[in-house]
């Protein structure tokens, strides 16, 4: 999909990955995973380069990779697509990462708004004359999804280079493995570029298996 560019940007505090998806022929861009507060560098590229954001989309309800949700909302009215289950965790999980951070024991954020549902697209939303692809891959957190536009594969942390971390309470190592198993067994692994929640890009039939 030669008229399609992907964009990366790597999130503070914890080196997560955003991405920015857009288009050669069009002024319009999705951004997957914005997890930088203010977002200073993603904005400049945006209008630097006269992109808008139609959505925002988060593969999973981690605030490592929302953050910077409410600060793009705010400067583009941007929508926010995830799961339903990434949605109902979202206020909880800004609570538990900043414990990690701040001195400040009563620091919380929250998304202000999820726009759209995947359940209600039936995983599926159109942008742009492209079909955009959602999977449901629980395990590494309940409201996991992974996103195929064409031949590129957004994955959160559900596939990267190394095993994620997945928590005992808020995670299913069980239900992981069977994510990571239904991935690799519906895109074709010599074609598929994977764009990972945290590190570099590759090629799906690098991916060891390691869990």
């Amino acid at each position: 999909m030669s008229r399609m560019r992907v964009e990366r940007f790597v999130n503070e505090l914890m080196s997560s990955n955003c991405f920015v998806v857009s288009l050669a022929d069009s002024d319009r861009c999705i951004v997957i995973d914005p997890g930088t507060e203010n977002c200073v560098e993603l904005m400049t590229y945006l209008d630097d380069n006269g992109l808008k954001p139609d959505y925002l989309v988060l593969t999973h309800e981690h605030t490592d990779h929302t953050w910077g949700c409410n600060t793009l909302i705010d400067r583009y009215d941007a929508k926010v697509v995830c799961s339903e289950a990434c949605k109902s965790a979202l206020p909880k999980e800004g609570r538990n990462y900043f414990l990690f951070y701040y001195d400040d024991l009563n620091y919380t954020y929250a998304v202000k708004r999820v726009d759209k549902v995947l359940e209600a697209l039936d995983y599926e939303l159109s942008w742009n004359g492209l079909t955009l692809r959602f999977i449901e891959t629980p395990g590494h957190s309940d409201g996991s999804v992974c996103l195929s536009i064409g031949d590129a594969l957004f994955t959160g942390d559900t596939i990267m280079q190394y095993k994620p971390y997945v928590h005992k309470k808020r995670g299913s190592l069980e239900k992981f493995r069977a994510s990571v198993e239904l991935i690799l067994s519906s895109f074709d692994r010599d074609v598929t570029m994977v764009y990972p929640g945290h590190g570099a890009s590759f090629i799906l039939n690098e991916y060891a298996n390691e869990c």
